[in-house]
């Protein structure tokens, strides 16, 4: 199994259509650093499908949590086996955060509950 970064992950040489299709489907490609980045959501699972093909292995990505902005493993989260967007890159709230509530939270929304977030109050 393969864990990536959104913000930045590379991949071996794949031939210029499959490449279109990558970027079509939601990646950047940076050049300097050569690594893709994802920039659309729209497509996320054909998107994991196609790299998990790439790889020859299955992909997962780390979440980003939206209160301290660290970057973590869905596996470390208690809600892992009933999470529906579990592995794909979206932003979260990591266990830490959860946990300590709003101790770490600086500005954003507040953690309510059983890791409900209040994204008005």
């Amino acid at each position: 199994m393969a864990v990536l970064n959104k913000k930045a992950f590379k991949l071996p040489r794949v031939e210029k259509e499959k490449f279109l299709l990558l970027l079509r489907l939601g990646l950047e490609y940076n050049r300097e650093q050569a690594a893709f980045t994802i920039s659309s959501y729209n497509n996320i699972e054909k998107l994991v499908d196609i790299i998990s093909g790439i790889l020859n292995e299955e992909v997962k990505f780390l979440q980003n949590c939206i209160i301290c902005g660290g970057d973590f493993p869905c596996q470390d989260c208690k809600y892992y086996e009933s999470c529906a967007t579990k592995d794909f890159p979206f932003r979260c709230v990591c266990p830490r955060c959860l946990k300590e509530g709003n101790k770490t939270q600086k500005a954003g929304p507040k953690i309510v509950g059983q890791g409900t977030l209040d994204l008005f109050g």
